[in-house]
């Protein structure tokens, strides 16, 4: 309860790769690939580290989440709505029910979220039970200033033409069109036009070279400041970028190299990033660059067609793949009823909710490790944790 062709598909992915192999830098420019990491970034193993159990339940079903060894259940809890007593109240009846991975965020309900974790930790005395995954939620914060401050030295005509060379990218690369792209909230494509914008500009005028220690201090910050408001000693997954909008963006050695330095200090063990914008196209360039043991992605019943062959390769090496948004496109009066309708006919079964089939769905790909549900209710937990372990035939739509 939580929450169109080929042709120019295939025609935006290879415009994607061409415009990837020729490009210079990253969002960052080339400019800060200067001295060589300290902490070289791991590379997923080439085979699964053993099964690591927590909270296990007779009725909740587990898989692997990539070779990462942590056994996860199928659905595990979001935390984007949390904001009191009420919904620690409801995550003990999941914890009840074998939910073992909390999915976390500095940037959830202005830090709250985190704070209650860190609550809901102190009191129960569950964290060696749980999985707790978080985000590098601002990781980008510098980046934004950085773009600021040049716009503002540069003449109104400069500043239009680098917008509309940033508008033009994201119309030739098709990455908002219906079809491929799904809201999920109204404003969500602002990130993907503001990211596009500071590429451009941070491209032909940014020198990033000399930030390079500032901003890699500044991750290590923020996910110091996290750890210390949740309480967690360490966070199992951490997601940098935290809603990543253009592949682009992942070429930003400073990810990586943070990430390693992490791991290596025993903050962090697995490295993951997560995204709702051009969902293919940034899952497939995580997918290339090899170093992120998981990902976190919007995986339902509008998307999928355009995701299914980049997430069997998210399977084939190991990664693992948390699906998200899964539920949220078959909400009555948010959206057209083919969605419903296709959902309906895909699995014939009227004695689950439309909520509960959309998770039942999804868990039909063996390259989902598990669905994050915002279950923010008893009842939500029972009706969304129902369809664990169930098999059905997908019917041909």
């Amino acid at each position: 309860m939580s929450s169109s062709g080929k042709k120019d598909q295939l025609n935006r992915r290879t415009f994607v790769k061409a415009t990837l192999a020729a490009s210079v830098g990253a969002t960052l420019g080339g400019s800060v690939r200067a001295e060589p990491a300290k902490a070289v970034a791991t590379q997923i193993p080439s085979t699964p580290r053993p099964a690591e159990w927590r909270n296990r339940q007779s009725d909740m079903a587990y898989r692997s989440f990539g070779r990462t060894g942590m056994m996860v259940s199928e659905i595990v809890q979001g935390t984007a709505l949390w904001k009191g007593q009420s919904e620690l109240d409801s995550f003990d009846t999941a914890f009840e029910r074998g939910v073992n991975y909390i999915d976390m965020a500095p940037a959830y309900q202005g830090g709250e979220s985190e704070k209650l974790l860190g609550r809901y930790l102190k009191e129960s005395g569950n964290r060696d039970h749980l999985f707790i995954s978080d985000k590098i939620s601002f990781y980008d914060e510098f980046f934004v200033r950085m773009m600021n401050d040049i716009l503002k030295g540069l003449p109104e005509e400069k500043k239009q033409a680098l917008r509309k060379e940033a508008d033009d990218l994201i119309e030739r690369r098709r990455v908002l069109q219906p079809g491929y792209h799904f809201y999920y909230w109204p404003k969500q494509a602002d990130k993907l036009y503001a990211t596009y914008l500071r590429y451009v500009v941070l491209r032909d005028y940014g020198n990033l070279r000399k930030h390079k220690g500032a901003i890699k201090k500044r991750m290590h910050e923020l996910v110091d400041n996290s750890l210390r408001t949740t309480g967690a000693g360490h966070f199992d997954v951490l997601h940098c970028p935290h809603g990543v909008a253009m592949p682009e963006m992942l070429d930003d050695e400073n990810i990586p190299e943070v990430m390693a330095e992490l791991k290596a200090a025993g903050k962090i063990r697995f490295a993951a990033l997560s995204m709702h914008n051009d969902v293919t196209g940034n899952l497939g360039k995580a997918v290339e660059l090899g170093h992120y043991d998981g990902a976190m992605a919007a995986y339902n019943i509008g998307n999928h067609a355009s995701l299914e062959t980049t997430l069997a390769k998210v399977g084939d090496i190991g990664m693992g793949f948390v699906a998200m948004k899964v539920a949220n496109l078959i909400n009555p009066g948010d959206a057209p009823s083919w969605r419903l309708d296709k959902l309906n006919t895909i699995i014939e079964d009227d004695s689950i909710t439309r909520h509960a089939k959309s998770y039942l769905w999804a868990l039909q790909n063996p390259h989902v490790s598990c669905c994050v549900s915002d279950m923010i209710t008893p009842t939500m937990v029972a009706e969304n944790t129902s369809i664990v372990g169930r098999k059905v035939d997908l019917q041909v739509v």
